[in-house]
Formats: structure tokens, C-alpha cells, sequence
């Protein structure tokens, strides 16, 4: 799959790819700086009101949870896929989207928690990284969550309803 064809066309196989890629590796580095900012800021700025308390603690459940949906997709679902086992890997597409729903639900909490990413005046460069960040986060994962149901999952559906 290039940059500029379209996922819609691309094989299971290559979207596969790019969601591990493009998502699952991206995660992975974003999460751990995320939590690294939010205890600094927690830590340095914890008397100020608009301080994002509990913020590196559901940054960092939201860490083990989606480090635990990857995982099943990458080790379950995804293999599943990739060998052409549509009906087989309708269970595990019902389990992903509802951890989907999960994720969804984790970030309207992140948005409660950072005030809807609205930095006080005068924030330190810290908090500005940890916010502009966490925006480039949330898109991510929103993208991440859309591409797989309403693309990958959306196919799988599509394939076991004709067969």
C-alpha cells in the first residue's frame, strides 16, 4: 500500500500492515512520553487548579489496556484474518470493538481530566508538549479505532453475511 492509494484498496494483508505500522508501533513510543509529561506536570504543578490530577494514572491504564487489545489482535485476530478465516474471527471482532468502545470511553475521561486540552495561562513549555501531544494522541487513536471498524472488521462482516 503506497501513501496515496487509499486503505479502502489495499489487501487485509496491507491494511494489517499499516494499522501495525502506522498505529500499534506508534502507540507504543506516544504512550510512555505521554505518562513521563503528565507525572512531571502532576508532580511540578499539582497546587494549581487546573492541574490534570489522576492524568499519568489514566494515561497509564489506558496504556495497559490498549497494550492488551494490540496484543490480541496481533497474536488472535489479525493472523486470523490473514489466513482467510472470516467466520473464526467474527468472536474476536466482537471483543475488539467493544474494547473499541472502551478506548472511545477512556478518552472522553482524558478530555475531562485536561479540560478538553485547554491549558491555563501562563502554562510551562511541559504542559504545552503534554497537551499538543496528547491532541496528536487522541486523532491517532480515533483514526486507529475508525480504520478498524469501519474498514478491516467492516469487510470481515460483509464476507461471513454473503457466505
Amino acid at each position: 500500500m503506497t501513501m496515496t492509494e487509499p486503505v479502502t484498496k489495499a489487501s487485509n494483508e496491507e491494511l494489517i500492515e499499516h494499522i501495525l505500522t502506522r498505529y500499534h508501533d506508534t502507540h507504543r513510543d506516544q504512550l510512555p512520553e505521554l505518562i513521563r509529561l503528565s507525572e512531571r506536570v502532576e508532580r511540578v504543578h499539582g497546587g494549581h487548579t487546573d492541574c490534570p490530577a489522576g492524568l499519568s494514572a489514566h494515561l497509564t491504564q489506558m496504556a495497559e489496556e490498549l497494550e492488551t487489545h494490540m496484543a490480541k489482535e496481533e497474536q488472535i485476530l489479525f493472523p486470523m484474518i490473514s489466513r482467510g478465516i472470516s467466520g473464526m474471527a467474527l468472536g474476536p471482532i466482537s471483543v475488539m470493538r467493544a474494547e473499541h468502545e472502551g478506548h472511545d470511553s477512556a478518552l472522553i475521561h482524558l478530555d475531562a481530566l485536561t479540560n478538553n486540552l485547554s491549558l491555563p495561562e501562563g502554562a510551562c513549555n511541559t504542559w504545552r508538549r503534554l497537551y499538543d501531544q496528547i491532541a496528536v494522541f487522541r486523532e491517532d487513536l480515533k483514526e486507529h479505532i475508525a480504520l478498524e471498524n469501519s474498514v478491516l472488521f467492516a469487510r470481515i462482516d460483509g464476507l461471513t453475511a454473503q457466505g
